[in-house]
């Protein structure tokens, strides 16, 4: 059975979203154990947008489905810029989780393969219910939330800053497990993908 971590590891020299909370840890020694306490923001590193992100009102983190969580997906490698029209349409039949990689990193953050609100309605319409990316966002880097806004609205679970490279385009079983914190807009998530043909039915 072939598995593939798509989870960047979290320290404290993680790439950081403009504006976000800066990652700190501190571990106090006492009595033989030890204890660290994490400072971090909702969606540091790998993480997974609840509705509540963009939608004041909407479902946070801990009320999101499993099953959008876990299953088949399509992982499509692009180039950077606006995501070919269309993309939806090379989802075979029965697949409804769409992956992304277009080999986003660290010192090129604003060139990445992006959806416009236009290929999100398009996605909804398809019945997508989770979208991912290896970027930090999955709208344009300036982009005015309302890709965000029009898959959350669908209940489209959106995954970001996956780690994607070695993992090569193809079809996977999905599993992204976010931490179940009450109330919260995101969370951090391990995403693991499966060769889908070592799958059990």
């Amino acid at each position: 059975m072939r598995l593939y971590d798509a989870t960047r590891i979290i320290s404290e020299e993680l790439y950081r979203y403009p504006g976000d909370p800066v990652v700190a840890f501190s571990m106090e020694e006492k009595d033989g154990v030890s204890v660290s306490e994490i400072r971090m923001g909702s969606h540091t590193g790998t993480h997974i947008d609840a509705p509540r992100h963009y939608l004041p009102g909407g479902a946070s983190i801990e009320q999101i489905p499993p099953d959008a969580c876990i299953g088949s997906c399509l992982l499509k490698q692009v180039p950077p810029g606006r995501i070919q029209a269309g993309i939806g349409g090379e989802l075979p039949p029965g697949v409804y989780r769409l992956v992304i990689h277009s080999g986003w990193s660290f010192d090129r953050p604003d060139e990445y393969g992006y959806l416009t609100p236009d290929d999100a309605r398009t996605l909804v319409e398809l019945g997508v219910v989770a979208v991912g990316t290896d970027a930090p966002s999955i709208e344009a880097p300036d982009g005015d939330g309302e890709v965000h806004r029009i898959l959350l609205a669908a209940g489209v679970l959106i995954i970001e800053l996956l780690q994607l490279e070695g993992i090569p385009e193809g079809m996977y079983m999905m599993i992204a497990l976010p931490l179940p914190f009450r109330g919260i807009d995101g969370s951090p998530a391990r995403v693991i993908f499966q060769d889908l043909e070592c799958v059990i039915p």
